[in-house]
């Protein structure tokens, strides 16, 4: 089939390796958003408390503050395709744990967020190994394309995942949709299986400690002109706006009077606007032009977040959540895309262990947070402020934008950026 029709989506694609790749991480990502939803769900069925929900996210995402950065540097150090295959497995390890205690009737809350734990410290070290990846699978000019399909596969998976896991769940208990998350591991080892990359040169011996490589990749993140201001703009997303989505577990329950069906439909619509927006950069295909892109989304997700605190029916609050989406998928793709074209090869590990300490932590804190919160003052309140501060980053944002397109919107941002110093 020719695939150049198909714009960046295409070209893309047509990277033997990353397609093959692709086919493993759809099937593992839906297994993750299944298990996601899931874990949401049976959190708030043993306790019936926001705050709990809240605890349990964050026992998924809290603990990539340890192990995200330590992943950069071993991204950095060593091949990051080894290291991929035997987080797969750890990661397949756990959900058949859960698994098993939840059939067994053994599940508490308790161990719901150990268990938890365990799998946030592995795809702390997942998700910028992931990420590094990429870089491996495709060709230079490819990259920005196979950014964005990426996010689309992410961003599918967010629709697939938890529309199964809300019908798996309904007829057959969360613990089918953790057997379900440990088979998608295993299919995605066999994709990285199948995957054949040329001998890749030696990695050059360290000289420094694994504190000072941290160190060393984050103090040139943020003095990068324009690395340290998206991670800004992420950071702020993390914090204000994906907590909404985190929390809806407790929306559906408390606000909208639903069950696990409904559930898996509002997490669905806002993974149909997160893919649609997706799709729609993936086709593009270019880092040109994705700084005004990734500045308006945060306007957009400031009148989702509005929206969806006013909505007094599940359908007007699911088209909000949908809205959502797309601002949720525009800004992160943009951001991704931009700092993947920008950064230095020698420091992309620890750039996006930093990149997904944000994606992850971020969150965490962001839905701690408004869990606590919403114990005594309601679930709507947060949203607004939230709102206000989202329309107070952009404001900073885009005083900056034409700073920020020019360090990372050219084709080779960081070999002119070499040539200029030398």
């Amino acid at each position: 089939m020719n695939l150049s029709s198909f714009g960046g989506i295409g070209r893309a694609l047509a990277n033997r390796n990353y397609r093959v790749y692709s086919y493993g991480s759809a099937a593992s990502l839906i297994g993750t958003w299944m298990q996601r939803a899931a874990v949401g769900w049976l959190a708030w069925e043993l306790t019936h408390d926001p705050k709990w929900v809240g605890i349990a996210v964050s026992a998924d995402l809290l603990p990539t503050i340890l192990s995200s950065p330590i992943a950069g540097v071993l991204a950095d150090r060593f091949h990051p395709m080894r290291m991929l295959k035997a987080l797969q497995l750890m990661a397949g390890l756990q959900a058949a744990a859960l698994a098993a205690l939840t059939f067994s009737g053994l599940i508490t809350i308790e161990w719901l967020v150990a268990l938890t734990g365990v799998l946030g410290v592995v795809m702390g070290f997942n998700h910028p190994v992931r990420q590094t990846t990429i870089y491996l699978l495709v060709r230079r000019e490819d990259l920005s394309a196979a950014v964005a399909m990426t996010s689309v596969i992410f961003n599918t998976s967010r629709v697939i995942g938890p529309a199964v896991a809300g019908f798996v769940i309904h007829f057959g208990g969360a613990g089918f949709a953790f057997g379900l998350n440990a088979l998608t591991f295993m299919m995605m080892l066999a994709a990285l299986a199948a995957v054949h990359l040329p001998p890749q040169p030696p990695r050059a011996r360290p000289t420094m400690s694994v504190l000072g490589d941290i160190m060393a990749g984050y103090r040139y993140a943020f003095v990068h002109a324009g690395i340290g201001p998206t991670l800004l703009i992420s950071l702020s997303a993390a914090l204000l706006v994906r907590p909404a989505v985190e929390m809806l577990p407790a929306f559906v329950g408390q606000i909208f009077e639903g069950g696990a069906d409904s559930l898996g439909l509002i997490l669905a619509a806002n993974g149909v606007g997160a893919m649609l927006a997706g799709i729609w950069l993936a086709w593009r295909g270019s880092a040109e032009g994705l700084v005004p892109v990734a500045i308006w989304s945060t306007v957009l997700a400031a009148a989702a977040l509005v929206g969806l605190a006013t909505s007094d029916t599940f359908w007007l609050g699911t088209a909000f959540v949908f809205v959502l989406g797309i601002a949720m998928s525009l800004r992160g793709t943009a951001t991704q895309t931009l700092i993947q074209n920008a950064v230095d090869p020698e420091m992309r590990g620890r750039v996006l262990s930093l990149n997904s300490l944000i994606f992850n932590a971020g969150p965490a804190v962001g839905a701690f947070t408004l869990g606590l919160i919403a114990s005594w003052a309601g679930l709507q309140p947060p949203l607004y402020v939230a709102a206000a501060l989202s329309l107070g980053v952009w404001l900073w944002a885009w005083l900056r934008r034409a700073r920020l397109a020019e360090a990372l919107e050219g084709p080779d941002t960081h070999e002119r950026r070499a040539d200029a110093g030398a």
